[in-house]
């Protein structure tokens, strides 16, 4: 055998040299599996079925406000308050999630700096 090398720099590039035809080798062999896969369904053409007409929207149903009070109760109790300590209890849009969403990323975004 030769002499070892000192030389961090040519290590690091042999080491990573190492990885990166290792993950080629991977890579190639996954692609291999993917094209001789027996266990693979063969595609056949899907038939073009005709276009059904559209259907009324379904009337939604009403739900029942004291049984979502009743849960919304039961998990503020779950938490360790009691339920006279809710002030109000109101339905939100659908763009309150997005904006809670969206108060929620900021938030943590000036938590993280």
């Amino acid at each position: 055998m030769g002499p070892t090398t000192t030389n961090p720099w040519l290590i690091a590039l042999i080491n990573m040299t190492i990885v990166f035809a290792v993950l080629a080798a991977l890579g190639g062999i996954m692609n291999l599996i993917k094209i001789v896969d027996p266990t693979q369904k063969k595609s056949a053409k899907p038939a073009v079925a005709p276009a059904a007409a559209p259907r009324a929207a379904a009337p939604v149903a009403k739900k029942n406000d004291a049984e979502v009070m009743a849960v919304i109760a039961a998990a503020v109790a779950a938490y360790g308050y009691s339920s006279s300590q809710i002030a109000c209890v109101s339905r939100l849009s659908a763009a309150g999630w997005s904006q809670n969403a969206r108060i929620e990323a900021i938030s943590a975004r000036k938590e993280c700096f």
